[in-house]
């Protein structure tokens, strides 16, 4: 049985064109492949250069088989990338972390304000300690499940 390899080449020297013609080329070696030798750019079409903003690309659902295609309610929508350099994008992130911090401060200074000058309550909670010690039992379970369980983390 003749195969590509053990195949003698006939007589006139056209037997191994031939078969180099139909054979498949042997893939590059790693080296090859990581210098970029054994691969050739020309196989590739180049990338497409669409002018877009840095911080925002719009995929149009009709030249897309993906999108419009009734995998997800609201799949054609306007899809939003954030660049870090763009100093608006940093602005408004560093508002919204200071207005979350703020409000958990708010909170915080309503419940303890509340148990502090609230006479009724603050004579409440001063003749009846198990509200006192219930309280940190509630928040050592808490900060236990919290440091221990990654879900409600």
């Amino acid at each position: 049985q003749l195969s590509v390899n053990n195949k003698p080449p006939s007589s006139e020297g056209q037997g191994e064109k031939k078969d180099n013609a139909t054979a498949p080329p042997a893939p590059p070696s790693y080296e090859e492949a990581m210098a970029g030798g054994g691969m050739k750019s020309a196989a590739y079409p180049p990338p497409p250069s669409v002018p877009l903003h840095p911080s925002w690309a719009y995929v149009d659902p009709s030249t897309s088989p993906s999108y419009g295609s009734g995998g997800y309610p609201g799949d054609t929508e306007m899809l939003t990338t954030f660049s870090w350099d763009d100093r608006n994008v940093r602005r408004v992130f560093i508002r919204k972390v200071y207005a979350i911090l703020m409000v958990q401060l708010l909170v915080t200074l309503v419940i303890v304000a509340f148990f502090t000058f609230c006479e009724p309550v603050k004579g409440y909670i001063q003749t009846h300690s198990a509200w006192y010690w219930a309280s940190y039992a509630v928040f050592f379970v808490t900060y236990l499940i919290l440091a221990c369980c990654s879900g409600p983390r």
